[in-house]
């Protein structure tokens, strides 16, 4: 797979967060859970020159207390700590690189270093990557994720079978490391709780014969809400959408589950509210969503990747 406007991302330093579609942003600077996902990215599609560049980033943003989560265009950390979301997903993109023989140890390391944060966070999506990250390198930390994880879906029921009053952004993530886990370890009780989760979330996408696409932005779905905000949807919670399909297909092998994971990446192909394709066929570019004037053409890092791990997870029938 040719991507060239991924590539263009990647210095010699991190990758860049922003883009106007046309020209680096460089004043937006650096993230670190653009580094993490993109580190999957360069892993899955085997750029090690790219990887090495990401995994050298996450490691220079480690200090004593955890991460430190941007870093500026002259390439100086911001000295506050990264969020629960992007230290999870350090840990995602440690526990994939560890699995390869990628800095097996090093990664191994920063897991470590991140455990007693992780442990502790306040957020289900935090929880949630790192997750998927302890799947490949400790089955009973990764129990004790799972654990917390659950523990969210307490006061959760039939008729809202999610772990916050709101669903807002990335929710397609809860489902796939569910079922991730279920895969790796062929756990089908939890297996099952995450196709159910997936169902309900997919549900609530299409709510009352809406078109089938994510949740916007512009107010999110609140509990016993009847109308979905249509603007700003965004790549994440589409490509998430369509991994945990492809994560309930590769455990139950049935092909409905597939069609679903092909229905929803549609909306990268033009099967979205303005009718227009995300992304460049050419150069791979991603759009970064759809607003109430038009498909918004800045390009930032956060939707290359989600574009291109959709792309490459839909051709390998494959999780990760």
């Amino acid at each position: 797979m040719e991507t060239p406007f991924f590539d263009a991302l990647i210095d010699d330093f991190g990758i860049w967060q922003h883009t106007d579609g046309q020209a680096i942003l460089k004043k937006e600077g650096y993230a670190l859970d653009d580094a993490a996902r993109g580190l999957l990215v360069c892993l899955a599609l085997n750029k090690p020159r790219q990887a090495e560049v990401l995994f050298g980033y996450i490691q220079k943003s480690c200090h004593d207390a955890g991460f430190y989560g941007f870093a500026t265009n002259k390439r100086k950390f911001y000295r506050y700590p990264a969020s629960d979301d992007a230290t999870g997903q350090v840990v995602w993109a440690m526990g994939y690189a560890h699995s390869l023989g990628f800095h097996a140890t090093e990664a191994k390391k920063i897991i470590d270093k991140c455990l007693p944060s992780v442990m502790q966070f306040d957020h289900v999506r935090g929880h949630a990557y790192a997750l998927l990250g302890t799947v490949y390198t400790d089955k009973a930390l990764a129990k004790q994720l799972l654990d917390k994880l659950m523990s969210f879906f307490q006061s959760a029921d039939n008729q809202w079978l999610w772990p916050e009053p709101v669903m807002t952004y990335g929710n397609g993530v809860i489902p796939y490391v569910l079922l991730r886990y279920g895969i790796t370890y062929d756990d089908k009780t939890v297996s099952k709780f995450g196709l159910k989760i997936c169902k309900f979330v997919h549900k609530q996408c299409g709510l009352n014969g809406r078109l089938l696409a994510p949740i916007g932005n512009d107010g999110w779905l609140p509990k016993k809400a009847l109308t979905v905000p249509e603007y700003s949807q965004q790549p994440i919670d589409t490509a998430y959408m369509v991994w945990a399909w492809l994560a309930a297909y590769q455990y139950f092998g049935q092909a409905r589950y597939y069609k679903l994971a092909k229905q929803w990446s549609q909306w990268f192909e033009g099967a979205n509210i303005k009718g227009e394709r995300m992304y460049d066929p050419t150069t791979l570019k991603c759009f970064d969503g759809i607003d109430k004037a038009d498909v918004h053409h800045h390009s930032g890092a956060e939707s290359n990747i989600c574009l291109l791990l959709t792309l490459h997870l839909l051709a390998q029938q494959a999780t990760i």
